[in-house]
């Protein structure tokens, strides 16, 4: 079987190999998902400056974000993003049982909610939102600006699913389950 090999700081092009040293500096260690993400300099660079983006530039806290990660994860099937996402989604206060609803699909606040079916409706009909899709998360109260960056948030999601489930990257976080539907 054909395996792609972690990026590491004596590895990595010019571009990545700063990037990893930092989190490296940052963090004691390399992320595996970095690792992974740092075998393309150019992938890795682009990755973060889009988070950056839209995290500075952000109409959505940061509960609505891992609550979008927990769910793009799950649907994508990656193993490493359910994990890291609810490890991160803990830190952020919410709790376990939370997650693995964000993993199905649901929340309790009709926000969330509202954020969640948008995201599925996005994969599913891969971004082909109709009219009443659209009409529905507007009268939910979500903004044409939060609407815009939930695209974002799968998009970026489902990269760094897409990038895990090819290098297959070993899960450096507890291990969760991909939740059953």
């Amino acid at each position: 079987m054909f395996e792609l090999n972690l990026a590491t700081i004596e590895t990595a092009d010019d571009l990545a190999a700063p990037i990893l040293k930092g989190f490296k500096e940052q963090y004691g260690m390399v992320p595996n998902f970095f690792a992974a993400l740092g075998i393309d300099g150019g992938s890795l660079r682009g990755y973060l400056d889009f988070v950056t983006a839209v995290e500075t530039h952000g109409a959505l806290n940061e509960r609505q974000r891992e609550l979008i990660a927990l769910k793009v994860a799950n649907y994508n099937g990656c193993h490493y993003c359910v994990s890291g996402h609810t490890f991160s989604a803990k830190r952020a206060g919410i709790s376990a049982e939370a997650c693995q609803q964000a993993q199905l699909g649901k929340a309790d606040s009709a926000q969330e909610q509202a954020i969640l079916t948008l995201v599925e409706q996005m994969m599913e009909k891969q971004g082909h939102l109709d009219t009443q899709d659209k009409k529905a998360a507007y009268e939910a109260g979500l903004s044409e600006q939060q609407l815009i960056q939930i695209a974002a948030w799968v998009t970026l999601n489902t990269f760094s699913n897409w990038v895990n489930n090819i290098v297959q990257t070993k899960i450096d976080f507890p291990k969760v389950a991909i939740a059953e539907y």
